[in-house]
């Protein structure tokens, strides 16, 4: 019996030994599916309404064909079993929602759309794929084709139509994160298992061809700007629409990659001065969705037929911008001439560039030891940058609860013009919020003060306000006359700026909420050194958030707003401000 016994464990073990012995072995289980795409977009393929792109705004999914294929090397007699699962993200989100099923494949041209977290993956919405204008019959269904070679079998999953399953081709897989998995059943039920996630994108550089020179002539200022698309002849890209392409420019040599400013921004321009005169070579660029990036190299001829870089009587440049560094659109800027023996007294006018510049060239011969005045002007769009948050700001300085401590406050509160702060100011400036004015009877939109001005002390109105500069056209200045522009009843950037001032050191800094006490929110203003991820909390003194704001802002001046529907209840409330590393805590008072 006990011989007979060991006879029995000895054949079962090498019944066990064989079938470990002769497991299938994956040969290519595709370390690496090539994703890449550099093929134009076939619009036959997953181009239906309720298919949508995000990046690219299209209902036409960009596609590639993806080679999926599973080799095995199996030396045993007992047969093998092999499943397919493509799990595919069709709609753009990160989630595998979609899955095809080799034990179950869907018909001709059709999807099974948002299955994958279905029993056995069934169910799901049909949806269409091939748009090809042939009949039903031969448009391409998913299918596993098979076929062996000595101790080897393949498994490749393809597109076939259903008429003539024996032509094949790659399945053309839209962009995405998708992941493809093998099921190997053998020797009775034992399971392998192989999968593996690719992405199918775009790697393909747009075209971007430029045209071939451009002659200027450097305008009055000294300066002549030119943009991108006077030097592009035409650019196109296989996936992303013309329409979405980024253009960017740079004078050749001067940087790498797509041109872009601090904050990120495609350069679309560049500018060239006197001392740039003749052949000037610049790189034009063009980006697509994908963030790929090309250019092409041109040149432009800078001349100066009009001899304005030539030695004489140079008109000023003058420059405005509010006392946060925003450059208002449109300003006008007025040259008044004195009478000569040869002219009698008159003024000309220019409107000032992109940068809020004028550099004014009145094509006149500018006699010799002449006072010119220059005064900007801008009287339009009353309610701009004003909100009764204004309002809050100059009420808390006429009741002495948080005065106005930088000048240009003072100018924008003062809505009729008389220097003096009080409550018909702040009337003035609610009649422009409810509509009744259209513009301010006694004051201009814009007051504009020379910015080298020192205001007296501590009523920065005791004094007549200089609104225009002189100039002496046989000593003009070497740098660019400035003026301070002021948005009358928009106080919010006077009450910031003084903090703006102040300069970083080797961290971001965060300033204190205003105003404080507040019946209508808040302002916390932030000087960042670099771009960065900006989060603000606001809690009750229990500790229970209300409020929570998460941005990335770019290096410089910001200012962060706690809206009064949060702190709407009278009490006390705590703020906190992370700005990278740099953490502030504070407490404001609702009343």
């Amino acid at each position: 019996m006990q011989k007979l016994l060991l006879t029995l464990l000895a054949c079962l073990y090498g019944l066990q030994s064989a079938h470990a012995q002769c497991a299938p072995a994956i040969v290519n289980a595709q370390s690496a599916i090539e994703g890449c795409d550099l093929t134009p977009n076939n619009t036959q393929f997953w181009n239906e309404n309720y298919w949508w792109d995000n990046d690219l705004l299209l209902h036409d999914l960009v596609e590639k064909g993806v080679e999926l294929e599973l080799i095995l090397r199996d030396t045993c007699p007992d047969s093998i079993q092999v499943r397919c699962l493509l799990f595919l993200d069709l709609d753009g989100n990160g989630t595998q929602e979609t899955v095809v099923d080799s034990d179950n494949f869907p018909g001709p041209n059709t999807v099974n759309f948002n299955n994958a977290f279905n029993p056995n993956y069934s169910g799901g919405t049909p949806r269409n794929f091939d748009e090809r204008p042939v009949p039903g019959n031969q448009k391409y269904r998913f299918a596993l084709q098979t076929s062996v070679a000595g101790d080897s079998s393949y498994f490749r999953l393809v597109w076939s139509p259903f008429n003539n399953p024996a032509s094949i081709v790659s399945p053309e897989l839209p962009y995405g994160q998708h992941k493809i998995r093998w099921e190997v059943t053998y020797g009775g039920g034992q399971l392998l298992i192989h999968e593996k996630s690719f992405q199918v994108k775009d790697c393909k550089n747009p075209t971007v061809v430029c045209l071939n020179g451009l002659s200027v002539n450097i305008m009055p200022t000294q300066l002549i700007t030119l943009w991108a698309t006077d030097f592009l002849q035409y650019m196109e890209d296989n996936a992303t629409p013309a329409g979405q392409l980024q253009i960017g420019i740079r004078k050749a040599g001067t940087g790498t990659g797509f041109p872009v400013n601090n904050n990120g921004i495609p350069e679309t321009s560049v500018t060239f001065s006197c001392n740039e005169l003749g052949e000037q070579f610049v790189e034009v660029w063009s980006q697509d969705a994908a963030g790929n990036a090309d250019f092409c190299q041109t040149y432009v001829l800078v001349q100066d037929n009009l001899n304005n870089c030539s030695p004489g009587p140079i008109f000023p440049i003058v420059c405005s911008a509010t006392a946060c560094g925003e450059v208002p659109d449109e300003i006008i800027y007025n040259f008044d001439f004195p009478p000569t023996p040869f002219l009698p007294p008159f003024s000309v006018f220019d409107l000032g560039d992109g940068n809020g510049c004028s550099g004014f060239d009145p094509n006149l011969p500018i006699p010799q030891d002449i006072n010119i005045t220059i005064s900007p002007t801008k009287d339009d769009n009353q309610l701009e940058g004003v909100s009764t948050f204004d309002m809050v700001i100059l009420q808390n300085h006429i009741d002495g609860i948080d005065l106005l401590d930088n000048p240009y406050q003072w100018i924008a509160a003062d809505a009729n013009k008389d220097n003096v702060l009080d409550t018909l100011d702040i009337l003035e400036c609610k009649k422009l919020i409810l509509g009744i004015y259209w513009e301010l009877p006694n004051n201009t939109s814009w007051r504009f003060v020379d910015k080298s001005y020192v205001f007296p002390s501590p009523d920065p109105l005791s004094a007549p306000i200089p609104e225009s500069i002189v100039v002496n056209s046989s000593n003009p200045p070497s740098t660019p006359l400035e003026f301070i522009a002021v948005k009358i009843c928009d106080l919010t950037c006077g009450n910031l700026v003084g903090f703006y001032e102040q300069t970083p050191d080797n961290q971001h800094l965060i300033g204190d909420a205003q105003p404080n006490p507040t019946q209508n929110g808040a302002v916390i203003p932030l000087q960042l050194i670099t771009q960065d991820q900006v989060v603000l909390d606001l809690l009750d003194v229990s500790g229970r958030l209300l409020f929570h704001q998460e941005i990335n802002l770019p290096q410089g001046p910001a200012a962060l707003e706690i809206p009064a529907s949060t702190i709407s209840q009278a009490g006390v409330y705590v703020w906190r401000v992370r700005a990278g590393e740099t953490v502030k805590t504070g407490k404001i008072v609702a009343e």
